[in-house]
């Protein structure tokens, strides 16, 4: 899927909807699922999900026929606001991490530009960043009258329980099998971002496949040299 989505800057095949734990957050993923409004704001920590939305509605989109785009913001230093020309012809463009580009005007004339266009053609632009649109430090005034005109949710981090079942279904996706045992241990003894945990479940499942082991306590200690 990733080489089909235009502009699929970091996207990763394996994120849906049905991979993510829902916590607090059951009302956002409803309205993303519906892909019903025009524009969509969604905020928080890092870690508490919002490239893996916004992803999985890429990937819902796609599977709709519908044309979308991904374009996280994390390494703007190496892009130019030109990439946004043209992305008012997809059906919905997903723009991660909007914060790491306010205050930057020539950036925000084209996101603004963007959401203009998209609203015309009856587009849809979700966009995510690490607090509300009123906290945002946005230099061109009609843009941040125009980041407040959609729903608006404040994606809230998983609870330990939560994560422990991040962790068990994660495995269980790939085939494995992780007791709560396990995950506990595993949680006790890394950092509990949930970007970081799905990478470290992707070096357990390479890890596990290679050695033709079960993810057990020794298995995970020695992996990971915990």
């Amino acid at each position: 899927m990733s080489q089909q989505l235009p502009l699929g800057i970091g996207i990763r095949p394996s994120v849906d909807f049905s991979s993510f734990i829902v916590g607090r957050n059951g009302e956002a993923l409803s309205h993303l699922r519906t892909q019903s409004d025009p524009f969509l704001y969604l905020w928080g920590e890092s870690g508490c999900g919002k490239s893996h939305l916004i992803q999985a509605a890429c990937g819902l989109a796609h599977a709709e026929g519908r044309r979308p785009a991904y374009l996280p913001l994390k390494s703007e230093q190496e892009m130019d606001p030109a990439m946004l020309e043209g992305l008012d012809g997809f059906a919905l463009v997903c723009i991660d991490d909007l914060e790491r580009i306010m205050g930057q005007a020539v950036w925000e004339q084209a996101i603004f530009s963007l959401f203009n266009l998209l609203r015309e053609r009856g587009a849809q632009l979700v966009v995510t960043a690490n607090s509300p649109p009123t906290n945002l430090s946005v230099g061109l005034p009609d843009l941040a009258s125009r980041l407040t005109w959609g729903p608006c949710y404040h994606l809230l981090p998983l609870n330990d329980d939560e994560r422990l079942e991040l962790l068990m279904s994660s495995a269980e996706r790939r085939g494995m099998q992780m007791s709560q045992e396990t995950a506990s241990f595993l949680l006790q003894r890394t950092p509990r971002d949930i970007h970081f945990l799905t990478l470290l479940m992707d070096r357990l499942d390479s890890a596990s496949m290679a050695a033709q082991r079960r993810l057990t306590i020794p298995f995970v200690r020695e992996t990971l040299n915990l």
